[in-house]
């Protein structure tokens, strides 16, 4: 260890000083510079990946959705977005369709568009949608990993609107959004119960054409893996309310996805 005693003794107040300074800037310049602590980003930003797979029945639609990481801004997410699927373990060239731009999206006309980077199609039908839906940093999330992602397990419920056409007999998944994000599981329980009602507003159980709300002890009320309410509109519109928790891909099948809807 450096010895920062002074070997002269200061002859006046300002050779005194200088000596303080320098002392300081002596030890300083051995140790290392302080860490801060991260910003606290207002809004977080969450990669979705959902898919949709046609089988022998091309009116009952299967949609699976992974959320493979939150970011604490959108250049990360988007960065993330880009690689998902190659992360879930892809090769672009196994896509037909494999577009990027938001112009190819409003000229298909494609349903569930914002925030939406990438749409993929297979040789199959099946197709993959990646999108990045942002909400408010309630929980003053964090991270210090350099790619911007939050580490920590979460748990995000989230909302599918679900229109079914009874003249094409074709259903279509208009809107895929996070209404919340928790780090207990209960507590997003809780919060999925209230997503569909309000008092306020005059909308209980009794205002839809049917309600189903998972039971205690239940992950599921009968319409897809976590979804725990399903509502129906008496004009062909299902409402799901899914809790599911972050998960990274890798190449693992997608079979084992958090959610389906349909």
């Amino acid at each position: 260890m450096n010895d920062l005693r002074p070997s002269v003794a200061p002859t006046s107040q300002c050779d005194h000083n200088d000596l303080i300074l320098s002392q300081y800037y002596t030890f300083n310049s051995t140790a290392k510079d302080p860490i801060m602590p991260p910003k606290i980003p207002e809004h977080i930003y969450h990669v979705l990946l959902t898919i949709t797979r046609l089988n022998k029945n091309p009116n009952n639609l299967v949609e699976i959705l992974r959320i493979p990481g939150t970011y604490t801004s959108l250049l990360a997410a988007k960065a993330a977005a880009h690689s998902c699927l190659y992360d879930a373990g892809y090769e672009r060239d196994f896509f037909p369709t494999y577009e990027t731009s938001a112009h190819i999206f409003e000229q298909e006309n494609l349903p569930d568009r914002t925030g939406l980077a990438i749409y993929a199609v297979a040789p199959d039908g099946t197709t993959f949608r990646v999108r990045i839906d942002t909400t408010q940093n309630k929980l003053q999330l964090t991270t210090d990993l350099d790619d911007g992602r939050i580490s920590i397990p979460l748990f995000y419920v989230v909302q599918a609107n679900v229109e079914f056409d009874a003249i094409e007999g074709e259903s279509t998944v208009r809107e895929v959004i996070v209404q919340g994000t928790f780090t207990d599981y209960l507590q997003a329980r809780e919060y999925a119960k209230g997503v569909l009602l309000s008092e306020k507003d005059g909308i209980l159980k009794g205002s839809y054409a049917a309600y189903v709300e998972a039971g205690e002890g239940e992950r599921d009320c009968g319409f897809g893996e976590n979804v725990v309410v399903h509502a129906a509109s008496d004009y062909g519109v299902n409402y799901l309310v899914s809790v599911i928790r972050n998960q990274e891909l890798g190449s693992v099948s997608l079979a084992e996805a958090a959610m389906r809807i349909g």
